[in-house]
């Protein structure tokens, strides 16, 4: 088995972040990411959390080397299942591989954590991803592994940059929302004033 860790930290309020979070596919860093369908959400009554599956297809980019040793399929399929817990301020994301599991096992977690240090302006967020190649020779089941989680590694960087993205959208559309809600409201006032609001 292979395993990649890694933290990052957010200069972003966590009600933000995962916001954004919902809205990261399609982005200019993901292209990889094909399709995200929910196949279902629900809140537990008890605890308020939000419940999420999802269906995600993913364009795989393997060395050739991997392609000529594995049918690899170029569209591969992984289930996401999440909790988002708004009281605690936390999220968590399980994905594991759909395809191809007689030969892999993949399987990521990505949290994020409101920052304790700075509660109103950061994410903690951990990334954590493992691979486990079933049948091969161990020379071979290390060179997939390896492959796999390069894999990881170059798209996790990607996907912060995304999700960055996206931030920057969400932030933009609200600034646009509360400046035509100001522009509404001042007209609103001037109407009242001159004694036109209602006529």
């Amino acid at each position: 088995m292979t395993f990649m860790e890694s933290q990052y930290l957010f200069a972003h309020p966590f009600g933000t972040l995962t916001s954004a979070n919902w809205r990261k596919y399609p982005n200019e860093y993901s292209s990889h990411v094909l399709s995200v369908d929910i196949l279902s959400r629900c809140i537990d009554p008890q605890t308020g959390v939000l419940r999420t599956e999802r269906l995600l297809s993913i364009k795989q980019s393997a060395p050739a080397i991997v392609r000529k040793l594995l049918p690899i399929p170029e569209v591969s399929y992984f289930r996401e299942v999440s909790f988002l817990d708004p009281k605690e301020r936390t999220y968590k994301a399980v994905s594991n591989n759909l395809s191809m599991r007689s030969i892999v096992d993949v399987e990521e977690t990505c949290e994020f954590k409101a920052d304790p240090q700075k509660p109103d302006g950061g994410t903690v967020f951990n990334q954590r991803a493992e691979v486990k190649v079933f049948g091969a020779l161990n020379y071979v089941a290390r060179m997939l592994e390896e492959a796999a989680v390069n894999s990881f590694k170059a798209n996790a960087a990607k996907g912060r940059q995304g999700l960055e993205t996206v931030v920057d959208m969400v932030l933009n559309e609200a600034k646009t929302v509360e400046a035509g809600l100001k522009e509404g409201y001042e007209a609103g006032i001037e109407g009242l004033r001159k004694g036109t609001v209602g006529v």
